[in-house]
């Protein structure tokens, strides 16, 4: 527990320097989310409706200096995603889970039903949806209203256009932006949900 104190106060006193970045607010949800986040993710947690609110953008791994460095490039990356996910409809996606097992979302009011799987060691949900069994795996970070729906940078792309069917347009915007998270190994991004 104390180890995990420091690593929060050097979080803190660090990240001072992105403030302007960043609101303090975004910040302690940040910190909020890498502490308490892997507890507060449960099969039950993610059992609702959830909304899109808007892009997320993470780094995984334990590397401080790194993780820092990231959160200038992680609202760069958001900042960019926005028009990507409104382009092709991402931005009206909403999933709905239920304790069967069985889910659906709907994005740009067309409705995909299936199943998922929750990995509770992993943190992840696969969800096979559709009648061809398209399956697709996020890693997901819930904290009290809120869950995040992450994937391999380099996979994002792939995933908008099987979530939403878009098959055009992405590319250009793929290059800008694959440029960007290269320079950060790890980088996870995909779109903040909000319980309804």
């Amino acid at each position: 527990m104390m180890k995990k104190f420091v690593c929060i106060i050097a979080l803190l006193c660090a990240v001072a320097v992105q403030a302007d970045a960043q609101s303090w607010k975004d910040i302690l949800n940040g910190v909020v989310g890498q502490v308490v986040g892997d507890k507060a993710t449960t099969a039950t947690s993610i059992i609702g409706t959830w909304s899109y609110v808007g892009p997320d953008c993470q780094l995984k791994g334990d590397d401080l200096l790194k993780n820092i460095g990231g959160d200038a490039a992680g609202v760069e990356v958001e900042k960019k995603m926005e028009p990507i996910y409104a382009k092709t409809g991402l931005n009206t996606i909403v999933y709905t889970f239920n304790e069967d097992n069985t889910c659906s979302y709907t994005v740009k009011g067309k409705k995909v039903e299936g199943t998922y799987v929750f990995d509770a060691e992993a943190k992840t949900v696969t969800i096979t949806s559709g009648r061809f069994g398209v399956k697709t795996t996020a890693n997901i970070v819930t904290l009290g209203n809120n869950m995040s729906f992450l994937f391999d940078a380099n996979k994002i792309f792939s995933v908008v256009k099987t979530i939403t069917g878009a098959t055009s347009g992405l590319n250009a915007s793929a290059a800008s932006i694959n440029k960007l998270l290269e320079q950060f190994n790890g980088m996870m991004v995909g779109f903040e949900l909000k319980k309804q």
